[in-house]
C-alpha cells in the first residue's frame, strides 16, 4: 500500500505541475467549474494516502494534506506556464476535508464492527 500511496503523491504533483495546455476544464457540471470539482476529487484520497506514508494523528494529517493543497498551488503562483487560484485552493481544501469525513466515517465503522465481533456490543 506504501507504493500506491507514493504513485499517488507522484502523480497528484505532475497533475498539479505539468503544462496541461489544451485541456478545457472551464466546463460547468451542476452550476461548478469541472476543475474544481477534479480538484477535489484528486485531493479527497490525500489524506489517506498520507496516512500510509506517515502513522500521524488524524486532526495532523488533515493540517498536513491542507498544506500539501496550498504547496501545490502555491507553487503553481511560480510556473509561467500555470496559475494561482484561490477557487483551486478552496476546492482541494474541501477535496482534503470530505477525505477527513470519509477517513473519520470508516474509522468508526471499522471500530464499531471490531467491538461487535469482539462481543462487546449486543
Amino acid at each position: 500500500m506504501r507504493k500506491v500511496a507514493v504513485l499517488y503523491f507522484v502523480a497528484l504533483l505532475l497533475l498539479m505541475w505539468l503544462p496541461l495546455n489544451g485541456v478545457a476544464l472551464d466546463n460547468y457540471v451542476f452550476g461548478l467549474r469541472a476543475d474544481h470539482l477534479l480538484h477535489a476529487s484528486v485531493y479527497l484520497p490525500c489524506i489517506f494516502f498520507l496516512g500510509r506514508l506517515a502513522p500521524l494523528p488524524v486532526w495532523a494529517l488533515w493540517l498536513l494534506s491542507l498544506c500539501i493543497g496550498l504547496l501545490t498551488e502555491g507553487v503553481q503562483y511560480l510556473l509561467p506556464y500555470r496559475g494561482f487560484d484561490v477557487n483551486d485552493l478552496l476546492a482541494n481544501a474541501i477535496g482534503v476535508s470530505l477525505g477527513l469525513f470519509l477517513l473519520l466515517f470508516f474509522l468508526r465503522k471499522k471500530s464499531f464492527e471490531k467491538k461487535k465481533t469482539n462481543g462487546t456490543i449486543d
